[in-house]
């Protein structure tokens, strides 16, 4: 019984550390991709973008 059970939990300890070196791994991955990064850039540009519509928006109202 109790071999089961040391068994179940050495299980448990290696999902647990495969998991966290999943995430270690996943983790440094986006970090050197700069993703975030270029989505914060992106997302700025599109506000950009946005106030540029709102503010020509009565040019293209008079022109349809």
């Amino acid at each position: 019984m109790s071999s089961s059970i040391s068994s179940l939990v050495f299980v448990v300890i290696l999902i647990v550390l495969f998991y966290l070196i999943f995430y270690a791994v996943v983790r440094s991955a986006i970090n050197n991709s700069r993703l975030s990064e270029k989505v914060d850039v992106l997302t700025e540009e599109v506000r950009e973008l946005r106030k540029e519509v709102k503010a020509k928006s009565h040019i293209i109202d008079k022109r349809i």
